[in-house]
């Protein structure tokens, strides 16, 4: 019988045993995470625990007769929790199709749901027709269109030539900036993501930089592991790019591009500026970003400074019943109606029938 359970440390060995059959491509930023999962084995403690109180992500897997046969993986998307992303689904090639997948996912849904998460989210190679089919039915929909590129090792910046019209242009975020960057994220954003992910100002939360960055700065940053350059205009106080870097680990970066709508001609001179920057710390390594297909102007300008194209994904969104809470309906007794004396009866309970309740 297929028992789900949370993922513990004893089971690394099968872990790492079964993400070896991931046969379609995954997101970059998913396969960096890969690691993490092996230190929530170690937390398995923060399963007793409300989800907003997690600090890894969160694994189950499924088990029969103690093989493990699948697994999920899931983190918040953010401060609010209400936004969860699942970064692995996983089921050995030899128990497909036996509704493994389906379970793991209802088990997740009816895990987080119960504590409030309204959406979930997942990136899926466009290749995928069975994970397209299998997220359908769980009732995920279609939300954005995702390209990954990678910029080659090999690319020339041209630094001297940009040197001061990007200083003029782009500086690095302060901790100040965080309202602002709350603001040009939820202007970047369609209407729809905007509700989806749920970001408050907290999620922009910024940590002071080094002194002194000319020295291993690098390795200062490291350390920070997420940095922001910035692109303000001080006349109307907004500002109208950013470009969010994250570091997994030495020589892994993920970058972010967030071009305010107002200033869509802006896409060129962040790129411009990210790859001067990049050659300047001499951030060495695999160097990753994604555009969603709301990103227009970033992805030409992508192209046309060489960056090479490493998949294509669909961004899947499912919206979740929200727990009906306990409330009072308060009637108006003050309703006539013509041709009646008196009040109305209305045939309407005071409360919610514990039936419907969660």
């Amino acid at each position: 019988m297929i028992k789900i359970e949370p993922f513990l440390a004893i089971d690394s060995t099968q872990v790492r045993a079964l993400l070896r059959h991931q046969d379609e491509l995954m997101p970059y930023d998913a396969f960096c995470a890969e690691e993490k999962l092996f230190n929530s084995g170690l937390l398995f403690w923060q399963h007793w625990l409300p989800c907003r109180y997690h600090l890894a992500p969160a694994i189950y897997v499924a088990q029969d007769n103690g093989v493990i046969l699948g697994l999920i993986s899931i983190v918040s998307h953010g401060k609010s929790n209400s936004c969860w992303r699942i970064n692995h689904l996983v089921v050995h090639p030899n128990h497909r199709g036996r509704g493994i997948a389906q379970k793991l996912m209802q088990y997740v849904f009816a895990l987080f749901g119960s504590q409030g998460v309204s959406h979930f989210v997942i990136e899926i190679s466009c290749q995928s027709s069975a994970a397209m089919s299998l997220l359908a039915g769980l009732g995920f929909r279609r939300a954005a269109r995702i390209i990954h590129y990678q910029m080659p090792s090999e690319l020339v910046v041209n630094e001297e030539k940009d040197k001061d019209e990007e200083n003029a242009i782009f500086r690095w975020a302060k901790p100040e900036d965080q309202n602002l960057l709350y603001q040009l994220f939820q202007d970047s954003l369609p209407s729809d993501l905007r509700v989806v992910y749920a970001y408050s100002s907290n999620d922009f939360a910024l940590r002071s930089l080094p002194a002194d960055l000319t020295s291993n700065g690098l390795k200062r940053l490291n350390k920070l592991r997420t940095w922001y350059w910035v692109a303000h205009n001080s006349e109307r106080n907004v500002l109208t790019a950013a470009i969010k870097v994250t570091t997994h680990s030495p020589g892994d970066f993920h970058l972010e591009f967030i071009i305010h709508p107002g200033w869509q001609h802006m896409a060129k001179e962040a790129v411009k500026y990210a790859m001067v920057a990049i050659k300047r710390l001499h951030m060495e390594g695999v160097i990753m970003t994604k555009i969603y297909d709301y990103q227009a102007g970033v992805a030409e300008a992508l192209e046309e400074s060489s960056w090479q194209r490493h998949g294509e994904f669909l961004l899947l969104v499912k919206e979740h019943w929200l727990r009906a809470k306990k409330r009072s309906l308060k009637l108006d007794t003050t309703v006539t109606l013509p041709g009646i004396g008196g009040k109305p009866a209305i045939n309407m309970p005071y409360q919610i029938p514990k039936l419907y309740q969660k």
